[in-house]
């Protein structure tokens, strides 16, 4: 059986959210809902995932990656135009060749796949819909086509159902969808198959469920996390809060790298992400969660409430029942959106850049070193360069952060800095010299000066040209600015010698994600296999 996690982003659920963070990228408890659904497929040994995407698709490949950090092994089918929840299967047809789960990546649900798929083949169902009980008030969750499978499914005076978005398929129905065509799964194909007669039944599920349609349904899910319910214990894995914090206070957890003031009040359930600052005397607390990145001012209080990444709540700010993303503000209960223009009351905070004392030690050592190891090599190059050049060095221009910035600031410092290189050109023509100087990476040697100087990071992301920042234009790609350009990094051990500015933006950004020192570390390691595949090229 295949996967296929549909991670479009075309829903218009949890807007204007949205608009800035697609649907499966929005977090609960500080991971992305389309975490949870990957963890619960690799829980049941499902391991092979298509995800296809369209909306900021590049943000959720940035994340996820190759899957590897979940033990899965994700593939990606990218769209550019929007073709529905069923159009989207018609587009990866290709790549679909037997029956099939198909999966929203921005529902949370806890199902017993097995079981669903031996329900499917005991029915020979061409089409098996999955099914939960209705637990959101009295909203009405079922179209007509799913009418008739809930009339099926149901019997007597038991309780409404609602379609999950969850369906196990038989590869046949690809046949029932139109090419380049917005189609859907619940509004189209199935009562397409249903009118032909073909085998269509419902699966009850009776797993943890949350459909994410609604600010009330998104604050409900985080509600879920923190206070462990009977319902979700068994969905939200434990050991994500162990890894990623740890508990300072019973249903109290904290992330790293935070600077929380004695006097700060914290009434359970709260959980607070990495690298947060909370001024004096702020309250916080209950069902309170905190992203990754946050800046609380002095005497803030916040209840019943999500404040997402790299937010700034301004002294004295009162924030209830509300979702907080820099200085946007939406009402849970009735989705009404305050834009605030006042950046001391609510706006964006940007973490001081990670320059420990440390790490700087280490990259001044490590360069020290290997500009020694490499001096003898580097005085033939230049004296060869001189020769045919006529000159040693060229300087080029890149734009990125530099240095550690004081404290918190609200926008990333950018900065010009000009890296020094052995020059391949004379009168703007590459030489012989200068091609195979450029084809082996040899005259960046020089950049290790840059790093001794501070102007680079020993490991970073890949310092880009001004033109290249100009088409820097989503949030998620402005996640790479959170580190220091570095000679060498993720960008340069996984891409291309001609990799695309796309690549690399997604590239860097998997990195400020996952970074830590052992994967810096490994990148070391693995610099001079990188280095060796280039010059192969």
């Amino acid at each position: 059986m295949q996967v296929i996690l549909i991670a479009t982003g075309e829903t218009v659920k949890l807007r204007p959210l949205t608009e800035t963070i697609t649907s499966p990228m929005i977090p609960v408890a500080n991971r992305p809902i389309m975490v949870y659904t990957i963890e619960m497929l690799a829980r049941q040994d499902y391991k092979q995932i298509l995800s296809t995407l369209y909306h900021l698709g590049g943000s959720i490949e940035a994340y996820f990656g190759n899957g590897e950090r979940w033990g899965v092994n994700i593939e990606y089918v990218l769209q550019k135009d929007a073709w529905g929840t069923a159009g989207t299967l018609k587009w990866a047809e290709n790549s679909i060749n037997e029956t099939f789960l198909v999966l929203p990546g921005d529902v949370l649900i806890d199902l017993d796949i097995k079981a669903l798929l031996a329900r499917h083949r005991a029915r020979q169902s061409m089409a098996t819909v999955v099914v939960q009980r209705q637990g959101m008030g009295d909203r009405v969750c079922l179209d007509a086509a799913d009418r008739v499978i809930h009339e099926a499914a149901s019997t007597g005076n038991e309780q409404s159902w609602c379609n999950t978005g969850v369906y196990l398929f038989e590869p046949e129905i690809l046949n029932k969808i139109p090419a380049r065509t917005s189609f859907d799964l619940s509004q189209d194909l199935i009562p397409g198959l249903l009118a032909e007669g073909l085998p269509v039944h419902a699966y009850k599920a009776d797993g943890y469920w949350n459909e994410m349609a609604t600010f009330t349904d998104y604050h409900a899910a985080q509600c879920a996390y923190l206070h462990e319910d009977n319902g979700s214990r068994a969905y939200f894995d434990d050991v994500a809060r162990v890894l990623e914090t740890r508990q300072i206070a019973d249903g109290i957890w904290v992330g790293r790298n935070h600077v929380i003031h004695p006097s700060v009040r914290l009434a359970p359930p709260v959980y607070i992400g990495d690298n947060c600052q909370i001024g004096r005397n702020v309250e916080i607390g209950p069902d309170v969660v905190i992203g990754k990145n946050v800046v609380i001012d002095d005497e803030a209080t916040i209840f019943q409430s999500t404040i997402l990444d790299q937010s700034y709540v301004g002294q004295l700010v009162n924030i209830e029942n509300r979702v907080v993303y820099k200085n946007l503000m939406i009402d849970t209960h009735t989705a009404e959106r305050t834009e605030v223009v006042d950046e001391f009351l609510l706006g964006e905070a940007h973490p001081a850049l990670i320059d420990t004392s440390l790490k700087r030690i280490f990259d001044v050592g490590t360069s020290l070193f290997l500009l020694l190891l490499a001096l003898p090599f580097m005085l033939l190059i230049g004296l060869v360069t001189l020769l045919t050049t006529g000159r040693l060095f060229e300087s080029v221009v890149y734009v990125g952060t530099l240095s550690k910035m004081s404290g918190y600031g609200r926008s990333p410092r950018l900065e010009s800095f000009t890296l020094q290189r052995f020059c391949t050109r004379r009168s703007g023509k590459l030489t012989a010299f200068g091609r195979w100087l450029e084809k082996w990476d040899m005259h960046r040697l020089p950049e290790l000066g840059n790093v001794l100087s501070g102007k680079l990071s020993l490991v970073g992301v890949k310092p880009l040209l001004p033109e290249e920042v100009q088409e820097i234009r989503e949030d998620w790609q402005m996640q790479r600015y959170e580190y220091q350009s570095g000679f060498t990094g993720l960008w340069y051990v996984q891409n291309g010698c001609n990799s695309q500015l796309d690549e690399t933006l997604i590239t860097d950004t998997y990195y400020v994600a996952t970074r830590t020192w052992r994967e810096d570390l490994k990148i070391l390691r693995k610099t001079p296999a990188g280095w060796l595949k280039r010059g192969r090229n």
